[in-house]
């Protein structure tokens, strides 16, 4: 038998967007989530990367070293935005969200933090 604390209960209406490997699949137009109204991207970079940092530095990972590394560059990158080449922050970004391998708890802070870098470095 399983625990009771290994199962989800949804009611009502589920027709929100998934997020499957840190991609968004779905309409998320309506959506009440994100950060605060008037939230400057580089604030929200560093305290959503701070949050998944501190979910990271709790759990053991594979090569978790390197993970925290680059996020900490990356918060480095947001304190100044106009300071970095826009391909660093990205490039340290890919890499941290391949370490993680789409991994579900970390899912919805790597949708975000990719929201907040495509507003901070747009291609």
């Amino acid at each position: 038998m399983t625990d009771s604390g290994n199962h989800i209960s949804i009611s009502g209406p589920n027709n929100g967007p998934m997020i499957f490997g840190g991609v968004v699949h779905g309409d998320v137009a309506g959506g009440t989530s994100g950060p605060p109204e008037g939230t400057v991207p580089a604030a929200e970079l560093r305290r959503l990367v701070d949050e998944l940092l501190a979910l990271v530095r709790a759990r053991e990972i594979a090569r978790q070293a390197v993970v925290e590394d680059s996020l900490e560059e990356l918060v480095a990158a947001a304190d100044d935005p106009d300071g970095v080449h826009p391909a660093v922050p990205v490039s340290r970004w890919e890499k941290v969200k391949k370490l993680l391998g789409g991994a579900a708890e970390f899912a919805g802070l790597t949708v975000r933090i990719s929201e907040q870098i495509t507003k901070l470095w747009p291609n």
